[in-house]
């Protein structure tokens, strides 16, 4: 989901959105990984599922229709939904 916000309200929004998905999202089946990218004044919150309808299911649980509630006025625009394919993967050695 790409986030944009006013000058004013993108601390605000990038606070809210932190306090609200993070700790939920690692708790729904299927979630791999959430990320949450910032470039004021554009958020970018990225969700790696294991499968697409452990995706759908958690957009089911209104956490983003609350979210999206609270962000309204600090929103510049509707966010943007985006839906990727993984195309390719690679991770550092430790």
């Amino acid at each position: 989901m790409r986030y944009t916000f006013t000058e004013e309200g993108f601390d605000e929004g990038c606070a809210l959105w932190k306090a609200s998905v993070p700790e939920k999202a690692a708790a729904a089946p299927g979630m791999a990984r959430i990320q949450f990218l910032e470039a004021r004044p554009v958020a970018l919150a990225v969700g790696s599922w294991r499968d697409k309808a452990d995706a759908e299911a958690f957009m089911r649980t209104g956490v983003f229709r609350d979210l999206l509630e609270r962000l309204g006025p600090l929103l510049a625009r509707k966010p943007e939904p985006e839906a990727w394919d993984l195309a390719a993967y690679a991770e550092g050695k430790a």
